[in-house]
């Protein structure tokens, strides 16, 4: 009974005691403001006020188009030849009626997207008329006009879309690819172009995805866009993979963006990558922006309220939210949301407008302007405005999409105009659950950006022209009346124009002109040798380059005619003696398509040229498909610098053919005495090297029928010098490391004591690294063994090179592994990339031996290990400590600055997001993570493992890069697994290495010596 009394009691007690913390609590939260009070939804602009919260730089204004109800979610829009317009309609953002990798749940609007037409009857420049041309779509995100009709692009689809009645409504409706990908709202195919080559071209996204016709598939668009052709649906694969955002310049060349890099150049399409694999082009899309990929930009509209209460949760110190304002709060000051990038094109503008391109920026309410340089065989992209943004909106709900050049000359701007563009996983539940993330859907404006003293004028309608009107078009100062009036013909094929046409390309003071007039002859199968000949001459070295381009297709393609005659090799002649850098890569990209003495006599003279950029090697490395023992007969005798690294490369390329005869060729010139002493062991090296790529034998070969005695004997001289080289201490580290590489392709008998006895603490770390390299060339288990060997003497330097030779093959792998379970190597000496290489290992077994001796984190744990991180935020941080450990820990696959490597994300981009988002992106890294940063492994035939992000791909071959940038292309014969890891290249797991205050101070070091 009393045990009864006192377990009431203290019932009783623990109940008022439970009942007092919880008003204590209540009260506490009664004195905060709710999430309800603290975020207020900013409202909308009518589209009659919206010009007041706008600023635009030069006396340039804007002028409204078309808005609510006429249209709504505006994000691609073309021009029909009679001048109306087409918009897609991007309704169901950012949400979709099935459910997807980040969406658990159906939340969107099943097919709500539409097509709307618009038009301006009475003349006045002002849309007044609207209709429905197509409904029931999801995700529309791109039309573009064809014969009459559209194509419109809706993930997961690709349709034609016509109205053969005249009521304004597509009532054929023909589905021509599938299989885009809908995993993510943010990376979905987009922004159909008309090319020069009358062919449609577009961005395929980030998602990657299957390409499908006709229940055929055609392949993979991971990493790749593609063009097609209108009437034949014939495919060709391009290079690409990148976000919203696609557009071409007068001569051709494709930009695209993605997020914070707001505008990329396409230096090399996948056709000019092919027919020579193994080729590592570094580059190949370039991020041109001189102020760096993630620029600053000068917004003017207000922080959005729940960027506020998102960021201020992670301010700790009261006091630093009091020193600054609002604005300064959110994630603003550099792009975050580029999108849409497009050339201008018109001829509305004054002329220093020209070729600059426009991006939107949809979270910093703003477009940003960039003129162009040419850079070598790319550009340069310059902000055109110092310290302001060309246009800027206070309103927060506009939201510059895309653009369009109109056919009165004018950029239009596709405003979305929403009251958020966010990826629903960024934004927290309980915030979200404030907001309306499809807010404004029923909204949109169409905004024309006017020049000063400019007055609209009704463009002429080209749809009622006769062909030979068309022409004159061809050489108009507007791009869209040149481009219409070239897909027209080509659309008619109506020969009788091609006299005019070829008159055109010979007479026209405009260099577009000619341009123009070569397209479009080769569009009616009308472009004869003497057609491509004249532009090859032409005073206009883009007129030139796009002829070379021309030519090479025509040349490559075996329903065509056209030769090489006398004058055409000519002129080709003269332009290898040419300085412009675009000229000169596109003939070397141009040389495989030509054949005999031209082909040999113009790689020789663009080998010689005086400044051999890398963009040259890079295209005279893909244009030298034949003949190659001769090219590197020619450049031995006196190869250095540059020629000496076009020399090497090119032998390692004919190691990589794996043809005997040739191979043979190349020993023949190492025994020659006209080949320079320091020049014989690196080619040998690059010989080995390139035939253990494909599993051959320098030494093998050495040893075969196809090499004479009288060549055999020097060469086994030369192999036999490098082992008594090598260990020489009276020699210098430069002839010691030449011998050193050597050995890598000797016999292991020979090789192995000699490498080993270099892993001293007496040797330096450049022939110690050296050796590890050498022994790393070494097929098997026995290099491995000498590594693990000498394990305890290795620096830190040393140890990392050995874990990456350990790593690379399987058999050394399983060593590695046992050593640890053993004791004998530490799990600390890995470092945290290797260790999550080791636990998503392409074999099974050793992912499951990797989890015992290492630890698998999962990702229930993350959120732990993220509180337990988080007060260090909190405290003083030392930046120069976080520094230390960037340089250390980060700069192998992180840029900032002009420090490190660019190999993830660039962190200037993610400077200005807040230090718990950063904690987050650091210790669980594949939370959010990008496509473009997935892992990949590949295994090999011969057992070579490889790891890092997909960098390049063609039919041919497959290009990862690694840290410190480092990048290896593998032929797809050779390749025997490519298996994604489904996690990202940042490893996870990283608390195992680096303390709070450690990771604290690194996150204060980018974001610019801030904390919290």
């Amino acid at each position: 009974m009393k045990m009864n009394c006192l377990r009431t009691a203290i019932w009783v007690v623990g109940s008022i005691s439970i009942a007092m913390a919880m008003l204590v609590t209540s009260r506490m939260r009664a004195a905060e403001p709710s999430l309800a009070d603290e975020l207020p939804r900013l409202p909308a602009v009518g589209a009659s006020d919206a010009l007041k919260t706008f600023t635009i730089q030069h006396d340039f204004s804007l002028q409204l188009v078309a808005s609510e109800p006429l249209v709504a979610d505006p994000v691609s829009a073309c021009f029909d030849e009679w001048g109306r317009m087409y918009v897609a309609e991007m309704h169901g953002y950012p949400y979709s009626a099935e459910v997807r990798r980040y969406q658990p749940k159906p939340l969107g609007k099943k097919d709500a997207a539409i097509i709307r037409r618009l038009e301006d009857k009475d003349g006045d420049g002002v849309f007044e008329s609207s209709l429905v041309f197509a409904d029931r779509m999801s995700w529309v995100t791109s039309v573009c006009c064809y014969d009459g009709g559209l194509f419109v692009l809706a993930p997961s689809k690709l349709w034609y879309l016509k109205d053969t009645d005249g009521d304004g409504r597509a009532d054929v409706r023909r589905l021509v690819f599938t299989g885009f990908s809908r995993d993510n709202v943010q990376g979905l195919a987009n922004n159909l172009k008309w090319g020069p080559d009358n062919r449609i071209s577009l961005s395929s996204g980030t998602n990657g995805g299957e390409l499908i016709r006709g229940g055929e598939s055609l392949g993979s668009l991971r990493g790749a866009d593609f063009c097609f052709d209108p009437r034949t649906m014939e495919v060709e694969f391009l290079t690409g993979g990148r976000q919203f955002g696609h557009s071409m310049d007068d001569w051709g060349h494709r930009f695209v963006c993605s997020n914070s890099n707001h505008i990329q150049h396409i230096v090399y399409e996948r056709r000019d990558l092919e027919g020579n694999p193994g080729v590592s082009v570094p580059n190949i899309i370039r991020s041109i922006a001189a102020e760096g990929p993630a620029a600053p930009v000068f917004r003017t509209s207000p922080a959005e309220p729940w960027r506020i209460v998102r960021t201020r949760r992670r301010a700790a110190d009261p006091e630093f939210r009091k020193r600054l304002p609002p604005t300064e709060l959110v994630p603003i000051g550099f792009f975050t949301s580029a999108t849409g990038v497009t050339i201008y094109r018109g001829d509305a503008y004054p002329e220093e407008y020209r070729g600059n391109a426009f991006i939107g920026d949809v979270g910093g309410n703003l477009v940003h302007r960039k003129a162009l340089a040419p850079n070598g065989p790319s550009f340069t992209a310059t902000r055109a405005e110092q310290g302001v943004e060309f246009l800027t909106s206070t309103d927060t709900w506009f939201r510059p999409v895309n653009f369009v050049n109109a056919p009165d000359g004018c950029l239009y701007i596709l405003d979305m105009y929403r009251e958020t563009i966010e990826h629903p996983r960024s934004v927290p539940e309980d915030i979200k659950a404030h907001l309306d993330l499809e807010g404004g859907d029923d909204r949109g404006r169409i905004w024309r950006l006017a020049p000063p003293g400019w007055t609209f004028q009704r463009p002429s309608q080209l749809g009622e022209l006769a062909s030979a009107d068309l022409v004159k078009h061809l050489e108009s100062a507007n791009a869209w009346h040149r481009q219409t009036a070239q897909r027209l013909l080509w659309e008619r094929q109506d020969r009788t124009v091609v006299d005019a046409v070829r008159e055109l390309g010979k007479t026209s003071s405009s260099p577009l002109g000619r341009l123009h007039a070569l397209d479009t002859l080769q569009g009616l199968d009308a472009l004869t040798a003497e057609d491509i000949t004249r532009a090859l001459s032409d005073e206009d070295v883009r007129l030139q380059r796009r002829a070379l381009v021309v030519l090479s297709q025509n040349l490559g393609d075996a329903d065509r005619s056209v030769s090489v005659g006398e004058e055409m090799s000519a002129s080709l002649k003269s332009l290898a003696a040419d300085a412009n850098p675009q000229v000169v890569v596109a003939l070397a990209l141009t040389l495989r398509q030509l054949s005999g003495e031209l082909r040999s006599g113009l790689w020789q003279q663009l080998a010689a040229t005086a400044s051999l950029m890398p963009d040259l090697r890079a295209a005279l490395l893909l244009g030298a498909t034949e003949n190659r023992v001769a090219l590197i007969r020619g450049l031995a005798a006196s190869a250095d610098g540059d020629r000496l690294r076009l020399m090497l490369d090119l032998t390692e390329m004919v190691g990589l053919a794996n043809n005997a005869e040739e191979a043979a060729g190349v020993l023949a010139v190492v025994a020659d005495d006209a080949c320079a002493d320091s020049v014989r062991p690196q080619l040998l090296t690059s010989l080995g090297r390139g035939l253990r790529r494909r599993s051959g034998s320098l030494m093998e070969l050495v040893r075969s029928s196809a090499v004479a005695a009288g060549i055999r004997e020097p060469i086994e001289r030369l192999m036999a010098e490098s082992q008594t080289v090598a260990s020489q201490t009276d020699r210098s580290d430069a002839q010691r490391e030449r011998a050193i590489g050597l050995l890598a392709y000797a016999s292991f008998a020979d090789a192995g004591p000699v490498l080993g006895a270099l892993l001293t603490p007496q040797t330096s770390q450049r022939l110690q690294q050296a050796g590890i390299a050498a022994l790393n060339q070494h097929p098997g288990a026995e290099a491995g063994t000498v590594l693990l060997e000498n394990w305890e003497s290795f620096s830190p330097a040393s140890r990392k090179a050995a874990v990456s030779a350990m790593l690379s093959q399987k058999v050394r792998t399983t060593a590695l592994l046992q050593a640890m379970t053993a004791g004998s190597v530490k799990p600390g000496d890995l470092e945290p990339a290797d260790r999550q290489l080791l636990l998503n290992h392409p074999d099974a077994e050793l992912r499951t031996l990797a989890g015992k001796v290492i630890g698998q984190p999962t990702s229930d744990d993350r959120e732990e290990v993220i509180a337990r991180y988080e007060p260090a935020l909190e405290t003083f941080i030392d930046v120069e400590q976080g520094r230390a450990v960037y340089k250390k820990t980060c700069a192998n696959c992180h840029r900032l600055g002009q420090e490190g490597h660019a190999v993830g994300p660039d962190l200037v981009s993610v400077k200005n997001k807040s230090a718990r988002d950063l904690l987050i992106a650091i210790l669980d890294p594949n939370r959010e993570r990008q496509p473009n940063y997935a892992s990949y492994s590949l295994v090999t035939a011969a057992g070579l493992v490889v790891t890092g992000i997909i960098s390049g791909e063609t039919s041919e071959s497959v290009t990862l890069r690694q840290a410190e940038g480092k990048e290896e292309t593998i032929l797809r014969e050779d390749i025997e697994v490519l298996r994604s890891n489904g996690v990202s290249l940042m490893p996870a797991g990283m608390e195992k290495d680096l303390s709070p205050e450690q990771i604290a101070a690194v996150i204060a070091l980018i974001r610019g010596g801030r904390g919290q």
